[in-house]
């Protein structure tokens, strides 16, 4: 197995590859170890390219948006920007330095990560399968934005093309920031649409709150994209 570490502009890209075809993108807001990446790879016969370092907040939100919580600053919404690096800049270079020809890409997230996922998911199709985790599905105006999305989609998706979303049970509700409190419903209202749009979308319903270890549910993403 061969570990690398990649910069591309701000950018850190932590590279392991594995015989197979398979090979997931997974953004993170900071790079992960090394070892950790080397165990899933050869847990799920996969290759992985864990890209951190990107402005979180502004980089993976589709449009600009009001402060959340209050008192933060505003979403900048870079969305189409950062895309565009992922698509002309990050991808490349991280195949060419893997020298590999992937069957397969899959673009996973977490949290923010999960909702520029989602969004860039329909932007492209350089990427066969979605993965999100606790996606912020509560950005303002997303689901609505993916509804038309769907009422507009011309073409019948490929079923092959594969959705994966979970969210923790503890996510949501009464007890916490009001903007979050129907997460519930908006990702199952997400992996609806995916479904309606022709897509083989599923969903998993994970143990915690937004900010429980996140390693399982990486795992579970894994497994059920691998």
């Amino acid at each position: 197995m061969k570990t690398q570490e990649l910069h591309i502009n701000q950018l850190t890209v932590i590279l392991a590859e594995n015989p197979g075809k398979k090979l997931f993108y997974l953004l993170t807001p900071f790079p992960l170890p090394a070892q950790k990446v080397e165990s899933w790879v050869q847990a799920y016969h996969c290759s992985m390219a864990v890209v951190s370092g990107m402005d979180w907040d502004n980089d993976l939100t589709p449009w600009p948006a009001p402060a959340v919580p209050k008192g933060t600053e505003p979403f900048q919404g870079r969305a189409p920007e950062f895309l565009k690096e992922m698509v002309q800049t990050v991808v490349p270079q991280v195949e060419a330095s893997m020298q590999l020809m992937p069957s397969r890409r899959a673009l996973c997230g977490i949290s923010l990560s999960g909702l520029f996922s989602t969004w860039a998911y329909v932007q492209t199709d350089l990427f066969h399968d979605l993965g999100s985790i606790s996606g912020s599905f509560w950005y303002q105006d997303f689901v609505q934005w993916l509804e038309g999305e769907a009422s507009q989609e011309t073409s019948q998706a490929n079923p092959e093309r594969r959705c994966y979303f979970s969210l923790g049970n503890k996510e949501g509700g009464a007890t916490g920031n009001a903007t979050f409190a129907d997460i519930q419903a908006q990702t199952r209202r997400v992996v609806e649409i995916f479904r309606q749009m022709g897509y083989t979308a599923s969903f998993e319903q994970t143990l915690g709150n937004h900010y429980v270890d996140p390693e399982p549910r990486i795992r579970a993403l894994l497994k059920a994209l691998s």
